[in-house]
């Protein structure tokens, strides 16, 4: 059994001064991956909507932000969790004055691929 821990795994900068952990894989059938999101709060990517070729699970480890989903709008605050369907369009703004920190576990095109071949 693989443990990972999400404050000391080391992580890859992003684009826009983020950070991206790979924590934890089981090969081609899930991967889960922290992304810290240091948005400023006047920050908006509604406009910069773009789709997931995956499906995912999105926990709010801190901050408050909003999403557009496919045209419909939720915010979701710490401790709140997201389903978000494979290949929806999303755009996200964050609501509150320090970082937002998402734990995000995805389940990679490869699975997908494979189950729809079966």
């Amino acid at each position: 059994m693989e443990v990972a821990n999400i404050y000391t795994t080391e992580g890859k900068p992003t684009t826009g001064g983020g950070e991206s952990k790979d924590l934890l894989s089981s090969g081609d059938r899930l991967r889960c991956y922290l992304y810290k999101i240091p948005l400023r709060p006047d920050k908006d990517v509604m406009e910069g909507a773009h789709s997931h070729k995956s499906e995912a699970v999105f926990f709010i480890v801190d901050g408050e932000i909003e999403f557009n989903i496919n045209g419909e709008s939720v915010t979701m605050k710490k401790g709140d969790a997201m389903l978000l369907p494979y290949d929806a369009m999303m755009g996200t703004k964050t609501i509150s004055t320090t970082p937002a920190e998402v734990l995000v576990v995805s389940c990679p095109d490869t699975l997908l691929e494979k189950l729809k071949s079966t």
